[in-house]
């Protein structure tokens, strides 16, 4: 298939470059603008994502059943001293314009504030909505037109009504902190609902995902440039890279008319795609400039009058064979690396929640592109350029730094510094696979005390005006703040009351019952709970109200409810989601390798290291450390979104540099070299590449994490630590130290299981042979060739 793909991409390079850049455009374009709709980041949403069928979900959908379909606008009101009644009356006049205009708007009733209250201050009703220290004011504005009656969600005419109308009433909102400057120069406001709450973080998510864009890309192709000598070359896996986040793009796109897309995954998916991308391109790129150079030199050495008859681009019999052995070799190491990825998004996507659902869609989307992108867009560009790739650049002529990028870029030889380590690991084997062993179960130590956590507006960006009014809220409104948890019962009556007052409010963690209210058939009680709503005393506190013998049906939600929902919910998925992903991928390194031994050791030790990896997660996080550094306040746990994405995507890609060193040991093995001599030219002509792959990588995740939203930062920071921890640690030590101790049983496997490998497993194109140009007075035996 790679073979035909290479003959494909060499007759046709023109078109695929066009038809990519038309796909990737358009894609850009659609998401950008909408097409005259709502675009990607305007059709995310935001807020505490749940697992369907669970009890804290199915309470949510019965609270919003039961709210109708009201819209509620809030004007905070800061800075202004209404302690005395002088003050306060002043207040009442200067809002006399607002209140009758917005009751034109939303009716008599629904505008409430402190000063529409007869008496004022002086009654506990309007006590309630005046901050603890009478230094502020929230107006409260509810935007129902159908009154008793609720609009059917399908009816988009009168939810464009209602959208109409909270913008009007936004817009007159706004006007109040100016119409009050009289009475306090230095009054402020801030209006909130949650349209406004939602673009708050689309806002952030778009400025975060340029700022990581606008520092990782300049940055990965300054390494680039160091690696390959020259702008050509390092353009090469940034044209992939482009396309694909288009392409990605586009998916999400399309993916936000399917199902509901909360704003971060736009994110998350962007530093994985473009991440995958840049890799699987510099790949080809590589592994191309190896064999054309090789080719170049043995058709100079032995066909120098040929050199007159030479044809340039797609007719360069040259350039094909370099293309047909890239696409054979590396691409086949990139194809099974997407395919390993693939798997795990699969496994991701059968969790059981829509979030995980959507990441895992969207970044088996984005990985599909990115191989894709590798496989046909970057050979065909390199196709075009043709013999300009082998022109020494203007930084190979410097000297000095000439020097110093050979030495960083050479990977022709079989000897050099990842040599030398694999044969120091080879000496002392048993000491090394030791010592990484406990180096990671010490990184992976604090995962012991892992807490997952289900924020909503703690998503929002510290800084901004919604952020600050939720704190406002939370310090100064007590009476008005939301619930910790609300327990909701299928009954009404004595009975109920009883309860509540009896039961649920004895329960443990459970400070005061705020209030209690009716709506058809059902109560509703808010709770405020003792412990911290995301700490795991509060979900000990949900799960003993859970646990009692209630008078009817009954659902407890809120952030506490949802974090013990999510994690029961994962825990159950765990054991049969590990089971795909762990046999989709014992049997493609399999068929990659034709051993049972190598997949097994490779499934193992991924597993150690993405368990030290979570560690430095919850070390950082959690605890608290690098605060400073990484500038976020820590929250008391780990988002659960980005421990289980992190943990899926990290297995696909530490497998992914598995595949990619694995390869290469096995294309020395195939051609007749002992287990350790396979393993130690292996990782010397795989462990350039695979160091600068991986250090663009973890810029790539680290740039992002330059944003301002927490759970950016975390999966940032989370996918940085497993790519560096597995080319460093693992791939560097662990893996040469135990193929080492294998030697031979590398690559055993049962005869049954040989005869499988025999009539299905996936050869490698011979790579260690001669240059791809058959000439005549070529030697019998060329250098060795330098990719992955």
């Amino acid at each position: 298939m790679l073979a035909w793909l290479s003959r494909r991409v060499v007759k046709d390079a023109w078109i695929i470059v066009g038809t990519w850049v038309v796909i990737a455009l358009m894609l850009l374009i659609a998401s950008v603008t909408g097409m005259g709709g709502a675009n990607l980041f305007e059709r995310a949403v935001a807020g505490a994502p749940s697992i369907g069928g669970t009890e804290s979900a199915e309470g949510e959908q019965i609270l919003q059943t039961l709210s109708g379909d009201a819209e509620t606008v809030t004007l905070l009101v800061t800075d202004i001293d209404i302690s005395e009644p002088e003050t306060q009356q002043a207040v009442a006049d200067a809002l006399q314009d607002a209140h009758t205009e917005l009751r034109a708007l939303v009716g008599e009733q629904n505008v409430i504030d402190p000063f529409v209250v007869p008496g004022m201050l002086s009654e506990p009703a309007a006590q309630m909505l005046a901050s603890a220290d009478l230094d502020g004011f929230i107006m409260v504005v509810t935007v129902d037109p159908n009154g008793d009656t609720v609009a059917s969600p399908d009816d988009r005419a009168y939810a464009r009504e209602v959208a109409q109308l909270v913008g009007r009433v936004e817009a007159r909102l706004a006007l109040v902190p100016d119409e009050l400057s009289g009475v306090e120069s230095s009054v402020r406001g801030i209006v909130s609902d949650d349209t406004l709450m939602v673009d708050a973080v689309n806002d952030q998510v778009r400025a975060d995902l340029l700022k990581g864009e606008l520092i990782s890309l300049p940055l990965a192709l300054l390494i680039m440039v160091l690696v390959f000598g020259g702008f050509l070359a390092a353009g090469m896996p940034l044209i992939g890279a482009l396309a694909s986040i288009c392409g990605t793009m586009g998916v999400l796109y399309a993916l936000s008319f399917a199902m509901d897309l909360q704003s971060f995954v736009i994110n998350i998916v962007a530093v994985i795609s473009l991440g995958l991308s840049i890799d699987y391109g510099l790949l080809i790129t590589s592994r191309y400039r190896e064999e054309l150079a090789r080719s170049h030199d043995a058709e100079g050495d032995g066909a120098a009058g040929r050199r007159r008859r030479r044809r340039t681009g797609r007719r360069d019999t040259l350039i094909t064979a370099c293309v047909t052995t890239t696409l054979t070799t590396a691409g086949r190491t990139v194809l099974f690396s997407a395919l390993t990825v693939a798997a795990c998004m699969l496994g991701l996507a059968l969790v059981g929640t829509s979030i995980l659902r959507s990441i895992a869609v969207a970044c088996l989307a984005s990985c599909l592109i990115a191989a894709t992108a590798a496989l046909t867009l970057v050979p065909a560009v390199l196709v075009l350029a043709g013999r300009r790739m082998l022109r020494p650049t203007l930084l190979q002529r410097i000297p000095l730094v000439g020097t110093l990028q050979r030495r960083m870029g050479d990977v022709t030889s079989d000897r050099g510094l990842f040599r030398w380590i694999a044969r120091q690991v080879q000496r002392m084997a048993w000491v090394v696979l030791v010592a990484c062993v406990v180096a990671l179960v010490v990184l992976a130590s604090p995962a012991r005390n892992l807490h997952l956590l289900a924020s909503a507006t703690e998503l929002l960006p510290a800084d901004s005006d919604q952020r600050t009014y939720l704190t406002v809220l939370e310090n100064n409104y007590s009476a008005v703040t939301q619930q910790d948890a609300t327990v909701i019962v299928s009954a009404t009556g004595e009975k109920v009351t009883d309860f509540i007052n009896a039961d649920v409010a004895a329960v443990d963690g459970v400070a005061e019952v705020l209030r209690v209210a009716t709506a058809g058939d059902y109560t509703v009680v808010y709770l405020e709970l003792a412990p911290q709503s995301s700490s795991r005393a509060a979900e000990d506190a949900v799960a003993s109200i859970r646990a009692l013998a209630a008078p009817a049906d009954m659902w407890v939600t809120g952030q506490a409810a949802g974090q013990l929902d999510f994690r029961q919910g994962v825990f159950a998925a765990l054991p049969w989601v590990s089971a795909f992903i762990a046999l989709v991928t014992l049997v493609l390194l399999f068929l990659m390798t034709g051993s049972l031994l190598v997949p097994i050791k490779a499934l193992v030790i991924n597993l150690l290291s993405l368990a030290a990896s979570v560690g430095v997660l919850v070390w950082v996080f959690q605890e608290g450390h690098l605060t400073g550094l990484l500038a976020f306040t820590p929250v008391g746990g780990v988002e659960a979104y980005v421990v289980v994405t992190a943990v899926a995507v990290g297995f696909g890609l530490a497998m992914d540099y598995e595949v990619f060193l694995l390869a290469r040991i096995k294309e020395y093995w195939d051609a007749g070299a002992d287990s350790d001599t396979a393993v130690a030219k292996g990782l010397q002509r795989s462990g350039r590449i695979v160091t600068f792959a991986a250090l663009i990588m973890v810029i790539v995740f680290l740039g992002f994490v330059s944003g301002e939203l927490l759970i950016v930062k975390e999966i940032g920071v989370a996918l940085a630590i497993v790519v560096a921890l597995d080319a460093t640690l693992v791939r560097m030590l662990l893996v040469p130290a135990a193929m080492t101790l294998l030697g031979r049983w590398n690559w055993w496997a049962p005869e049954s299981l040989r005869r499988i490998y025999d009539r299905y497993g996936l050869e490698a194109a011979p790579a260690l042979r001669p240059a791809p140009t058959p000439l005549p007075s070529e030697p019998a035996a060329a250098s060795d060739d330098a990719g992955r």
